[in-house]
């Protein structure tokens, strides 16, 4: 998603919190109460056709093409290209636990709350939205290795197996059960980060090149 960092501004706080967006102008911008609140209503009306956007249809397409892009960029991995058909067996099963556990956490955990619009000029403002999503800076190879030990398998045996796959039935499926728990541990994280949006008034409409999100193409 795209990151566009908010400048610095000697911002003078404008009135209270207007319909859960906090409004502020830079010193020095000569605008009228009554345009910061017919400007922050037009603004705030976008800002909220996009959210809604999101939440009820692009969501919903980001997840589904997620849904390919995962598994396919494991499959790319030098080492899976490597691998035995009855490895890959074994891994295909592994990255399905994991594509899965992730789309369920982006379904889940996305979210965009609007926070405040700062009138920078009389025909500029900013938009700060924070953007709630899981945590995948987590490290696989310790899901991996929890999931390994807790299913039983010591580092002996893991030596003296010439292939993932050869694990008994029994632990195999006690360590795709362990990996599935580790990876819901790890997304139950969330990162807050803020996004900002920058919208300039053109022939007296409010109107924003920016983007909160991005559909990938596959």
């Amino acid at each position: 998603m795209k990151k566009i960092l908010l400048g610095l501004f000697i911002l003078g706080t404008l009135g209270m919190a207007q319909n859960n967006y906090e409004v502020y102008i830079k010193n020095g911008v000569n605008i009228s109460q009554s345009e910061v609140d017919n400007d922050s209503n037009q603004i705030k009306g976008i800002v909220d056709k996009i959210i809604s956007d999101f939440e009820n249809r692009d969501k919903k397409i980001i997840l589904e093409k997620f849904k390919i892009m995962i598994p396919r960029e494991m499959k790319n991995d030098d080492d899976y290209k490597k691998s035995s058909a009855k490895d890959k067996e074994f891994y295909d099963r592994m990255n399905k636990i994991i594509a899965d556990e992730m789309i369920k956490s982006l379904d889940k955990s996305v979210k965009y709350i609007p926070k405040s619009i700062s009138f920078t000029g009389k025909n500029i403002a900013k938009v700060e939205i924070t953007e709630i999503a899981p945590n995948f800076d987590s490290d696989s190879d310790i899901n991996f290795n929890n999931a390994l030990e807790k299913s039983g398998v010591t580092d002996e045996e893991m030596e003296n197996l010439d292939h993932i796959s050869d694990l008994s039935d029994q632990k195999k499926e006690r360590f795709f059960k362990y990996l599935r728990d580790e990876i819901k541990k790890d997304l139950t994280e969330t990162t807050v980060e803020s996004r900002i949006l920058e919208f300039r008034k053109i022939n007296g409409k409010w109107q924003t090149k920016d983007e909160l999100y991005e559909i990938p193409k596959i």
